[in-house]
C-alpha cells in the first residue's frame, strides 16, 4: 500500500507506507562491541574503572570480533577510554581500515567502588547479602560501596545516547563495558529506566546491532551475536551480520 504527497509541481508522488511492527528501514547502524575478555573478567571478579588489560585470549577474541567487522562498511569507531576497551577498538579499526579510534568518557565502565577486585562471594562477606542482592535485583537504582551514584551512571547514559543518535555517519562501531552498554541501551531505545542488566547475555567481543531509522528511532536489529568466536579463523570473514 502507498500514500500519496503533494510535490513542488503540484503533481501527486507516491511513497511507502509506514510499515508497522519490527519492519523498521535502517537508515543507519550502530554496532555495539563489549571488550575482550580480562583476567578479572576469568576470575569473575568486578572491573568498573580499574583498568584492567585485556588478556591474551581477549586480544584473540578482539581479532575475531575484527574479521568479521571486515565485511561492513565503518565510518567510524568510538570506545571507552579504558584500556581493555580501547584495545579492542584498536584492533578493529585497524581491521577495518578506520584510522583512530575516539574515546569518549560517557562510554566509560560504571565505578563499583570498594567492590573493584572482588568476586560475588567476597562482595556479599565484606558488605552484606542484602546490599548485593538489592543491586542484583535493581541495579539503575541501587549504588555499590562508595562507587558512582546510580542517578548518575544513568544520567551519564542518557547523554552517551543523545550523542550517539545524533551522529550522522552511516555505519558506527561502539567499544564498551557491560554494566554501562546494559544501561546505554535504556535510553537509546527509549526503554523506562527499570531493571533489565541480568535479562540480557552479553558476553566479551559479542557485536550487538542497533538501527536507526529515518527519524532517528533506534530499535535492536540483533544481539549478543557471538560466531566468530566460535569459527575457524579463516571463516569468520564470509559470515555477514544480521542485519
Amino acid at each position: 500500500m502507498s500514500v500519496s504527497r503533494i510535490t513542488a509541481s503540484g503533481k501527486r508522488a507516491k511513497e511507502p507506507q509506514e510499515t508497522p511492527g519490527l519492519s523498521l528501514e535502517i537508515k543507519r547502524k550502530i554496532t555495539l562491541v563489549r571488550h575482550g575478555i580480562t583476567e578479572w573478567n576469568k576470575s569473575f571478579r568486578y572491573q568498573g574503572v580499574t583498568d584492567i588489560p585485556l588478556s591474551a585470549e581477549g586480544e584473540e577474541q578482539a581479532r575475531r570480533a575484527a574479521m568479521r567487522l571486515t565485511c561492513e562498511s565503518v565510518d567510524r569507531v568510538i570506545s571507552s577510554p579504558l584500556r581493555r576497551s580501547m584495545k579492542t577498538a584498536s584492533i578493529i579499526a585497524e581491521a577495518i581500515g578506520v584510522n583512530s579510534v575516539d574515546a569518549w568518557d560517557e562510554l566509560r565502565e560504571v565505578d563499583f567502588g570498594e567492590w573493584e577486585g572482588l568476586t560475588v562471594p567476597q562482595i556479599k562477606e565484606k558488605f552484606g547479602e542484602d546490599l548485593f542482592e538489592r543491586w542484583r535485583s535493581s541495579q539503575v537504582d541501587v549504588t555499590a560501596t562508595n562507587g558512582e551514584d546510580a542517578d548518575v551512571v544513568y544520567r551519564r547514559a542518557e547523554a552517551c545516547a543523545t550523542r550517539i543518535l545524533a551522529l550522522k555517519e552511516k555505519h558506527i562501531v561502539v567499544v564498551g563495558h557491560g554494566a554501562l552498554f546494559r544501561m546505554l541501551l535504556l535510553p537509546l531505545i527509549k526503554i523506562p529506566r527499570t531493571n533489565v542488566f541480568w535479562k540480557m547475555k552479553m558476553d566479551n567481543c559479542s557485536l550487538s546491532g542497533i538501527g536507526i531509522d529515518k527519524k532517528s528511532r533506534a530499535f535492536i536489529v540483533f544481539f549478543n551475536d557471538t560466531i566468530h568466536l566460535r569459527t575457524n579463523m579463516d571463516c569468520i570473514k564470509d559470515i555477514p551480520l544480521p542485519w
